[in-house]
């Protein structure tokens, strides 16, 4: 089954009929407050959004994750939320906290951990070419690190997207990154083209060694990375890997106290559009706070030098 822009309203429309508390959600967020901030040549979009305070602000640390039932499974969602039969394995969910005025969670059929990134997402991309799929590692943004999921928005949503496609080249298979892009950027990351031929199958089977590590250890630490795929408009298979070091930049903590700002980077966040449940952290965050919250999380350009998974593939 593929998915298109009606297909997608047509299932937006039923689910509100049918789970009334759907629809003031979605409708509360159209009225969320925005602005942007220009941290060097990238515009990063702030959004005022409490409703996603559950989470910004969600505790996963093991004990927590064992005392919650899991969200995401089927016998603990509500009866009204319905599924798009569009990959096997996986439930096609309307997301009920959004971010976005199309919100997908794509959480699999079996309760099993966040530990590698989901090589279908490429399966969801080629179904639904208007979307564009996120991840968030088990340390990197996901409130449920105990149950394997992405999620979706549009693909004009995310202002990575727009940057990656500006400044490498698709239509063959390659990697690039974006330290090589001629622009000043307040992160790095990995972009990646893939057509059907060797390379591009080369460079799919290693996506999901890339990844970062624990800043206390050093230790390689697969639930470090954040990562968005999509089919860009001349069909080629796109990919953007953020390699990360950190769950929350050292402001979060001090957030609790009324200080610092209760920010938690997923993979939205570090694409441009950062979400701050709380209206002061909105009214405050400026240039230099976001420039130091993707250095703390993400990799510094030194960092990202020495991060080099693709080094002899690819020409690299």
């Amino acid at each position: 089954m593929t998915l298109n822009l009606e297909q997608i309203n047509d299932f937006y429309d039923a689910q509100f009929r049918e789970w009334t508390e759907l629809k003031p959600r979605y409708d509360a967020l159209m009225q969320a407050e925005r602005r942007n901030v220009g941290v060097g040549d990238m515009t990063v979009a702030l959004q005022f959004n409490p409703a996603r305070i559950k989470s910004t602000g969600a505790a996963v640390d093991t004990s927590s994750l064992a005392r919650r039932p899991c969200f995401l499974c089927k016998a603990n969602r509500p009866r009204e939320q319905r599924s798009l039969g569009i990959l096997d394995s996986w439930h096609w969910l309307i997301n009920p906290y959004p971010i976005f005025p199309v919100h997908f969670t794509i959480a699999s059929k079996a309760h099993e951990p966040q530990e590698e990134i989901p090589l279908d997402m490429v399966a969801a991309a080629e179904a639904a070419p208007e979307l564009a799929f996120f991840y968030n590692g088990a340390r990197a943004g996901a409130s449920a690190p105990d149950h394997l999921h992405f999620q979706a928005t549009l693909k004009e949503e995310l202002p990575l997207i727009a940057i990656a496609e500006k400044y490498h080249q698709g239509g063959r298979s390659s990697a690039m990154d974006s330290t090589d892009f001629p622009v000043d950027l307040p992160l790095c990351f990995r972009s990646i083209t893939v057509v059907p031929d060797a390379e591009g199958m080369q460079l799919l089977s290693l996506l999901p060694t890339m990844y970062g590590f624990d800043a206390v250890t050093g230790a390689p630490d697969p639930g470090m990375v954040n990562v968005i795929v999509w089919i860009d408009d001349s069909r080629t298979l796109r990919a953007i890997v953020i390699p990360r070091k950190r769950h929350r930049p050292a402001c979060y903590t001090s957030a609790a106290d009324g200080e610092g700002c209760m920010v938690s980077p997923g993979a939205v966040d570090m694409a441009g559009v950062l979400i701050l449940p709380r209206k002061s952290d909105f009214g405050t965050l400026d240039a230099e706070r976001i420039a130091s919250i993707y250095a703390e999380c993400g990799l510094t350009k030194e960092e990202f030098k020495v991060w080099k998974p693709l080094d002899g593939i690819m020409g690299r």
